[in-house]
This record gives C-alpha cells, structure tokens and sequence, in this order.
C-alpha cells in the first residue's frame, strides 16, 4: 500500500475543521513546563561580566596613571624649581630661531636624532618614579637635563661655526672676483 492510499483510507480522519478543544490546554502546559525556574548560570553570567568591565575599567585607569609622566617636582619642591630652572634654560635655547632653521637641515640631523633619543630614555626613567631609589633616579633626571643643555650648545656652536665658514666663503669668493 503506498502513501496515496493510506490518505484516501484515512480521509475522514484527516479531514478536521477544527482541533480538539483540549489541544491548547495542552499545548500551554507543555510550555509552562520547558520553562526553566530560577537559572543559576544567568546570575554567574551577570556577575561574570560585571566583574569584567570592573576590571577593564580598573586596567584602563592604570594604565592612564603610568602613561603620565612623573617630574622632579613629585618628589619635593626644591626639586622642582631645579627642574624649572632646566626648562627654562632648555626652552630658551630651543626657541632661538638659528635652532629652529637647523631642525630642517640636515647637517644637524645627528644632533636632533641625539636628542631624541636622550628624550626616550628620560621619558623610560619619568615612569620609574616612585618605583625607585629617588636619590639615583634624580641624579639621573638632572643629568638628564644638563646632557641636553650640553647637545643644544654644542648644536649652537656648530651653527655659528658654519656660518663664519659660509661668511668667510663668502668674502673669499667676492674679493677674488673683484
């Protein structure tokens, strides 16, 4: 007997206009029971994520409190005005307009890489602060400081010493034409 038949048996039965009045009392007790109760794994999850923005949240101010740089001044004020008094000798000769023009050229080049890379380590040492033995750590800020004072004067000597070399050129080359 193929499926055809076995539906043309069965008509009658098939054949409904309306389902058993008993059907969708049945059909809500079956969900009333594959509702869960009270889930444990819910609450793990909320305190699971809440402690996990907490700690992110922790991380990210961490991380935010060692990425600002310490200064001298942190460890007491006398330190501070030594520290004041550096920049402010630093800042002068950095405004001057020959370094300025020498930033752009590169036959100082070497000099600025220099500086540089003395501003990465000092920046590596800023973080220590607190972390260490101040009296070592403050020796090294302060030397810090003076080594740079150091490569900005040299820097300004050898752009004086290249402009008298241009200058005497100069002079050379407009009393040989004459």
């Amino acid at each position: 007997m193929n499926i055809e038949d076995l539906i043309k048996n069965r008509k009658d039965q098939l054949a409904i206009e309306s389902p058993p009045e008993d059907s969708w009392d049945m059909i809500q007790k079956g969900w009333k029971k594959k509702r869960p109760g009270f889930s444990w794994w819910k609450v793990a999850a909320v305190i699971f994520i809440t402690t996990s923005i907490g700690l992110l949240i922790h991380n990210i101010s961490l991380q935010n409190q060692v990425e600002t740089l310490a200064s001298l001044g942190d460890i007491s004020e006398e330190y501070k005005q030594i520290e004041n008094s550096y920049i402010t000798q630093i800042n002068a000769i950095e405004s001057s307009d020959e370094i300025q023009k020498a930033r752009y050229q590169s036959d100082y080049s070497w000099i600025f890489e220099e500086l540089k890379t003395l501003e990465e380590v000092n920046e590596l040492y800023r973080k220590d602060i607190g972390n260490v033995d101040e009296n070592l750590l403050v020796g090294t800020l302060i030397d810090h400081y003076e080594k740079k004072i150091r490569l900005l004067k040299k820097l300004e000597l050898e752009i004086k010493r290249n402009n008298k070399i241009e200058e005497n050129e100069k002079d050379n080359n407009t009393s040989v034409s004459m």
